[in-house]
């Protein structure tokens, strides 16, 4: 339970159970359970007992029976045999007597008396074998395991049943780039998976972004604490207690995060190419050209409404406004859509401030993270310079290119990405990963280098220091932002160097 953060607690603080945000309910509340299916679980068997005794205890049958089988579709559950035994009760006092054929004199026939009973018998012991029938198909038939998926909904408020089960931690992996549904479905059948094996255990799957995933898609169990705050969801599933896999995805403001790091991504391109060329570009495909004038490898979906369209001015339709003339990167490129509690393009600019793509290298951790403001897109494992050759401080990413040729092949891996005499490129050499082998270079494996690259704009500042990278943001791997816009400006640009010869450190 949550109470109200306060200096000094009150008496009632106890008895009060968050709901839903900043909803908190007196569990004395005579609308408490009313409250309950409507802000917290439509399904709670609890609350449904609860209403249908009310409206019993108050004449209202007809409610009160639609509570107690909206009680029954949750099993099991404490309030399921009481809730089958009250429809039972009310049904047989609710029944009206049949009355039986009168005789011509006003009197009943005692034949047709004892045919009436005994038809009547019939129709009862035949209702009885259907209904039993029904409920061993219903406790003992095949059930198919639903999924409940939000952003915010606290699962475990306003559960007062515990059952002996072991709450075991696990960790999946996902690759950058998986799209939402995708995610869902793999929490889901993995959360069913691992119930079968450990029967007596309740579940609860962590989704941690890594760049790769796991061989064969497989869980692990959870060995850091830490690694909870790195993840962008979780799944829960107790059989004991419920029926559907719970799936929250932790961070309710992910939509509007998501688009404000495709702004800046957009933004921190734009910067790079007036810098070059002594204007911002006009139009806007102009930063996805072939290598070397590819600043930026696609056009990313503004999410809150799911379009890539660009618009030169701002009506709120969804996608981007580009504005060449603006001299603020802020008004120059920002969604097409109003912040909650905005509207129009100053407040939709203004909103969203201007703070370029960042990659930070953590010496002492050998850890790569890539910001773009308050967002992480990545954190990765890198390879270092031997002898500290990897030099420190600040850089700025002036090339972008896949495949480049070094002067052994595969040098540079499959993408790299250019600051002067140094990279940050591929490597097939998976043991140099959290070590000090390099020339000078940044390594990361070439799966992790091909999922970087194109999160990555030309004109991106690089800070290499040794100590931390400073305090964690929501890691983003829901990747309609890591993909390509549909229908939008950007296409695939050929992106390799196919006659030159680069000579970076290594």
């Amino acid at each position: 339970m949550q109470h109200l953060r306060q200096r000094f607690k009150s008496p009632a603080a106890d008895k009060l159970v968050r709901l839903h945000k900043n909803i908190y309910l007196n569990r004395n509340d005579p609308k408490y359970h009313e409250k309950v299916i409507t802000y917290l679980d439509p399904h709670s068997p609890e609350a449904h007992y609860k209403l249908g005794q009310y409206f019993e205890n108050n004449g209202n049958i007809g409610k009160a029976l639609k509570h107690y089988k909206e009680a029954m579709n949750t099993y099991p559950s404490p309030y399921y045999f009481p809730a089958s035994g009250s429809i039972r009760r009310l049904t047989k006092e609710k029944a009206p007597a049949i009355p039986g054929p009168q005789a011509a004199s006003g009197t009943v026939a005692p034949r047709t008396k004892r045919k009436s009973a005994a038809y009547g018998l019939k129709m009862l012991l035949l209702v009885l074998l259907f209904i039993n029938v029904l409920l061993l198909a219903l406790l003992y038939g095949p059930t198919a395991v639903s999924k409940v998926v939000s952003a915010f909904m606290p699962w475990s408020v306003g559960k007062e049943v515990t059952y002996e089960s072991v709450e075991t931690a696990y960790v999946l992996h996902f690759p950058y780039g998986e799209p939402q549904k995708a995610v869902e479905e793999a929490l889901h059948k993995k959360a069913l998976q691992l119930a079968n094996d450990h029967p007596k255990q309740a579940i609860v799957l962590y989704g941690i972004a890594s760049g790769v995933r796991n061989a064969d898609n497989q869980a692990v169990p959870l060995s850091d604490e830490q690694l909870k705050t790195k993840a962008f969801v979780v799944a829960e599933y107790n059989p004991a207690v419920d029926t559907s896999v719970k799936i929250r995805f932790l961070h309710s403001e992910f939509q509007k995060l998501r688009t404000t790091a495709g702004a800046q991504l957009i933004r921190t391109a734009l910067e790079a190419y007036a810098a070059d060329h002594g204007s911002a570009p006009s139009p806007i495909e102009q930063l996805f050209q072939p290598y070397p004038n590819n600043y930026a490898s696609y056009m990313p979906i503004e999410t809150i409404t799911g379009s890539a369209h660009v618009r030169t001015v701002f009506d709120g339709s969804g996608g981007w406004v580009y504005d060449a003339r603006a001299q603020d990167p802020a008004r120059k490129f920002y969604p097409n859509v109003a912040w909650e509690g905005t509207s129009g393009a100053a407040t939709a600019s203004a909103n969203l401030p201007f703070e370029p793509v960042t990659v930070t290298i953590d010496k002492s951790a050998h850890l790569l993270r890539l910001n773009a403001g308050p967002v992480v897109f990545a954190e990765l494992p890198v390879g270092l310079g031997a002898d500290g050759r990897t030099p420190e401080g600040a850089l700025t990413v002036l090339e972008r290119v896949r495949e480049p040729q070094g002067s052994r092949p595969g040098a540079y891996g499959t993408a790299a990405l250019g600051m002067g005499e140094i990279a940050i490129h591929g490597t097939a050499d998976a043991a140099s990963i959290g070590a000090n082998r390099s020339l000078g270079c940044i390594r990361l494996a070439n799966e992790a280098m091909s999922a970087l690259y194109p999160l990555v704009p030309r004109g991106a500042r690089v800070v290499i220091g040794s100590g931390g990278t400073g305090e964690s943001a929501p890691v983003l791997v829901q990747p309609e932002l890591l993909l390509p816009g549909k229908g939008g400006l950007g296409r695939e640009a050929e992106e390799t160097a196919k006659h030159r010869v680069f000579q970076w450190l290594g």
